[in-house]
């Protein structure tokens, strides 16, 4: 069967448990929230179709527990181990903005990603449950200076809300696109690239999917 996209671009969800990762996908794959909390139990995933630059890219976006009992099994999935023929060409990096140990355990999963990652893997860090500002804990100007610190990008968050969860997902695959683009251009002088259009159809084809409480 001929392909439906021109991009297949695997993504991974990180950072510890309760911080909303699973709500994230759920609101970007489907446009929904559930705030029933249960944790993700191991790796799981979803995927939508965007378009840009006229491309159609398939973002397979996988989704992973943050509890300690399943630290090994998030980091074997990082190369492909555990027989997953699997290389992630993005990664986001979740914290909790009502949770201090959760954005101070960020640099924890920093040291975990240069570790067993692809060196050229494209990375943000999302500060998520913004809608809770009453409870905020962790303030935006430190998520932007920690982000600063590893040159990466970072935005916060709120699945529940529906803000920026939409805007992170298009910008890691523009940059990791940008990035592609960029390795092809010597192989290819003539290719340029000509503005970014969006599109938002969704392929609702996902495993059983459980949701974690904003």
């Amino acid at each position: 069967m001929a392909k439906t996209y021109d991009y297949l671009f695997k993504l991974l969800l990180i950072g510890d448990s309760g911080v909303g990762k699973t709500c994230v996908l759920f609101r970007f794959s489907e446009d929904a929230f559930n705030s029933t909390f249960i944790s993700t139990i191991g790796i799981d995933f979803k995927i939508r179709t965007i378009e840009l630059d006229g491309k159609k890219i398939k973002l397979q976006i996988w989704d992973t527990a943050g509890q300690e009992r399943f630290r090994t099994i998030t980091t074997a999935y990082y190369r492909g181990a555990m027989g997953m023929s699997i290389t992630f060409k993005g990664i986001m990096l979740v914290y909790d903005i009502t949770n201090e140990k959760s954005f101070d355990n960020i640099k924890n999963w920093i040291r975990n990603i240069e570790e067993h990652a692809s060196a050229d893997v494209e990375k943000m860090i999302l500060g998520n449950k913004c809608d809770i500002n009453e409870k905020r804990q962790v303030s935006k100007d430190r998520g932007e200076k920690l982000a600063l610190e590893y040159g990466i990008k970072f935005m916060e968050t709120s699945a529940k809300a529906n803000i920026n969860v939409e805007n992170s997902f298009l910008t890691l695959a523009r940059d990791i696109k940008a990035k592609m683009d960029t390795k092809l251009e010597g192989n290819n002088p003539q290719g340029s690239n000509h503005g970014v259009k969006i599109t938002t159809e969704q392929q609702k084809k996902s495993s059983f999917f459980r949701c974690v409480l904003l």
